[in-house]
């Protein structure tokens, strides 16, 4: 599995198997764990952004959180993207 195609899967189709989901909080929840070692992201294509509600020039990974955050949303009203987001801007992950 990877995380790129698991994101366009769902955007495709809004349907991702709980192994798959599963797979995604992983994904995300290691990057976080790593974030200090993380210099660059890459940003994912316009209509993926667009489709899951993200600017322009997202992340993958805002990407996988935004997914998680409509298929599995967190207790209390928190955002995983929202979280991402933060730590972006934290350790001044670049975009590329």
């Amino acid at each position: 599995m990877e995380l790129t195609e698991l994101i366009k899967d769902y955007v495709a189709t809004e349907l991702l198997s709980s192994i798959e989901l599963d797979f995604l909080e992983g994904e995300l929840w290691e990057t976080t764990q790593h974030i200090a070692e993380i210099n660059t992201v890459f940003i994912a294509p316009k209509n993926i952004c667009e489709k899951l509600s993200l600017d322009e020039k997202s992340c993958w990974q805002l990407c996988c959180a935004a997914v998680l955050d409509s298929v599995r949303p967190l207790k209390r009203g928190q955002k995983r993207v929202d979280g991402f987001r933060e730590l972006i801007n934290q350790y001044e992950i670049r975009y590329i």
